[in-house]
């Protein structure tokens, strides 16, 4: 399973398009007749939905968050494609932000409920925090990667 980050509706054929068959170059790469499937998800944080408890008494703290691992995936996301809503940290202030995935490829047939599981799950692996974080551990790895090579190839680059 690949999970991307930062990239919005528009960008979505692109990606589809141009970095999917590159994984796939790069998997044949390694071995011939390597081929295997691939489940890619796009997380967005840059949106501005926001989770409340319907009844308060259920809410994690004062400011009415919804308990982690909370995940939305109706009423208020696509009726064409396969995204929902994943609150995988408790607020420590103000109003959580949850993350929103979109599923763009799914040549695994995940099952929706073991997809949200291994993404709530990358959410508590993350080794500079000791608490589950907003997104997958895997898109911080990947920013701060970015962030150094930007740093070491500057303007050869970027």
């Amino acid at each position: 399973a690949v999970v991307s980050t930062q990239s919005t509706g528009g960008q979505y054929h692109h990606v589809m398009m141009y970095e999917v068959s590159e994984i796939k170059k790069a998997c044949a790469s390694l071995e011939v007749g390597y081929n295997p499937p691939i489940t890619y998800v796009v997380c967005q944080k840059r949106h501005h939905t926001r989770l409340y408890c319907a009844n308060p008494r259920d809410a994690q703290d004062r400011s009415g968050n919804v308990p982690a691992g909370t995940v939305v995936d109706r009423d208020i996301t696509s009726p064409v494609n396969f995204d929902f809503y994943l609150n995988s940290h408790q607020g420590i202030q103000g109003t959580n932000k949850p993350a929103k995935y979109t599923v763009l490829v799914d040549e695994n047939k995940m099952p929706a409920d073991m997809l949200y599981t291994m993404t709530y799950h990358l959410c508590h692996v993350y080794a500079r925090c000791t608490r589950s974080v907003s997104v997958p551990a895997p898109v911080y790895y990947a920013r701060l990667a970015t962030e150094r090579a930007r740093e070491h190839l500057g303007k050869f680059v970027f």
